[in-house]
């Protein structure tokens, strides 16, 4: 399992991040839930924020590493289990939600079927990235390889919500979540304005596209980088974001609507 291997630290970059937080908030509160079953927990801090905002939850998470690093809370119970077989009773949650998971389920059609039962109504938040963007992040430039395995494991905005309003009889809301330059959780794209982040061990540790690198792509990637900052490079061409408070990498909320 690929987070066992590169989650041992996950807790120390990937928290969540307030902004992140408040919006799924905001989506939530309209359904009126009481539980959620959080899917692909990792290490639980939105779980954890859900907790303390009155919600009992329930995180599902198939990896022990992940599990071990959760911060325990009396409303958060947590499940070791998989997306496609949830080991939960028929309309045991309200609501479920999926932040930057549902790539890395091997059939995330028979995890929407899961959410589907769990729910009872299938109300479901993912929190997730369109693939047709990644060509245009600059990171792209360094790590070339990025392109195709984003484009092969996260699904097409399109296909994803089509899907859902099939098995959901439901229509689907997405929302562009433009990210804040001082972003908290450390995925993918929290150096779109800070690139020197990317040097660092620990933040590369904690996203999954640089842990499925070769080695030489990595190496020669990181050299580049650096030269460019060194240099300025890096500055002449992208030195706009510095100044940017928010930038829409492609990152959105898909949620069902009720």
């Amino acid at each position: 399992m690929l987070y066992d291997t590169i989650g041992k630290t996950y807790a120390q970059t990937r928290q969540s991040d307030p902004r992140i937080a408040a919006k799924l908030l905001e989506i939530l509160e309209p359904f009126q839930a009481s539980t959620i079953v959080d899917i692909g927990a990792g290490t639980g801090s939105y779980a954890l924020y859900l907790a303390e905002h009155g919600y009992q939850v329930l995180a599902v998470e198939p990896s022990t590493v992940m599990r071990r690093q959760a911060i325990a809370h009396p409303a958060v119970r947590w499940i070791d289990a998989k997306a496609e077989q949830l080991s939960l009773s028929s309309h045991a949650a309200d609501v479920a939600i999926i932040i930057l998971a549902l790539h890395h389920f091997p059939d995330y059609s028979q995890a929407l079927q899961e959410i589907h039962r769990v729910t009872g109504d299938g109300r479901v938040v993912i929190f997730t990235y369109d693939p047709d963007l990644i060509s245009s992040f600059w990171l792209t430039e360094y790590f070339p390889s990025f392109i195709a395995d984003v484009q092969s494991t996260f699904i097409p905005i399109a296909t994803l919500t089509a899907e859902i309003e099939t098995l959901m009889d439901t229509a689907v809301n997405i929302i562009p979540f433009p990210l804040p330059h001082d972003l908290s959780d450390s995925f993918a794209a929290v150096g779109w304005a800070r690139p020197e982040l990317y040097l660092e061990d620990n933040i590369r540790n904690g996203i999954s596209s640089f842990a499925k690198l070769n080695e030489d792509e990595l190496e020669l990637g990181l050299s580049k980088l650096r030269r460019d900052l060194e240099t300025g490079i890096w500055d002449q061409k992208h030195r706009y974001l510095r100044k940017q408070t928010h930038y829409d990498a492609g990152y959105r909320f898909i949620y069902t609507i009720t």
